[in-house]
């Protein structure tokens, strides 16, 4: 028989739970929103997502350093080095968007994840880079075909928006920059300036200074 305090128990778990799956669930509501939409989503938002999303991705799909502060160095240069896979595609006119540009983020680290766990991977930094890097061009051919079937295609929505400023019957709808234009154009963070060295006033001055 259950006692009271038992049952106080389940019951504050039960409520734990039930919160954890809300928030969870809310929050997948949320990435699937900003994955599939453009219109309506502020762009900085739309980035600050991706960010999240995408060092999530890298934190639970590969293994890192046991030391805290060496695998979140790694994860931020693994999330750069992907904005290059990124600007590969928009270099190629291949304006993919959210869900389907995460889809390429994933298969193109999969493999990473896959040669991991077999052991076969030394030195981890050249190969993730050797691994990105080639991705696009070893599976250019697929991504040209989802890219127009989908309409991602530069030439294809170049030829929308004129038709659209003609008034052309059957235009399609500016949405705005897709995700890939944004990753692609954002521009990096300033650097800080270096120190300069505290002045000396009291210090002799050499002559002809």
């Amino acid at each position: 028989m259950a006692t009271p305090q038992s049952c106080e128990t389940m019951n504050i778990l039960g409520q734990y739970l039930d919160d954890h799956e809300g928030r969870a669930a809310r929050e997948e509501d949320a990435d699937n929103r900003w994955m599939q939409e453009r219109a309506g989503i502020d762009p900085e938002e739309r980035l600050r997502r991706w960010d999240a999303w995408l060092r999530k991705t890298l934190a639970k799909t590969l293994r890192w350093p046991a030391n805290a502060d060496a695998a979140l160095r790694l994860q931020c240069q693994c999330a750069n080095e992907l904005t290059r896979l990124v600007k590969q595609l928009r270099g190629r006119g291949w304006l993919l968007d959210g869900e389907a540009l995460a889809g390429h983020v994933k298969a193109c680290i999969a493999p990473i994840a896959e040669q991991q766990r077999a052991g076969k991977v030394g030195d981890f930094w050249p190969y993730f880079c050797a691994a990105v890097r080639r991705y696009v061009g070893a599976n250019a051919e697929e991504i040209q075909f989802h890219a127009r079937r989908t309409g991602a295609d530069e030439g294809a929505q170049s030829m929308a928006a004129i038709m659209g400023a003609l008034g052309i019957a059957g235009a399609l709808k500016s949405k705005g920059k897709s995700l890939t234009e944004l990753i692609a154009d954002r521009q990096p963070a300033p650097k800080r300036p270096a120190k300069k060295p505290p002045c000396t006033p009291d210090a002799p001055r050499l002559p002809g200074l």
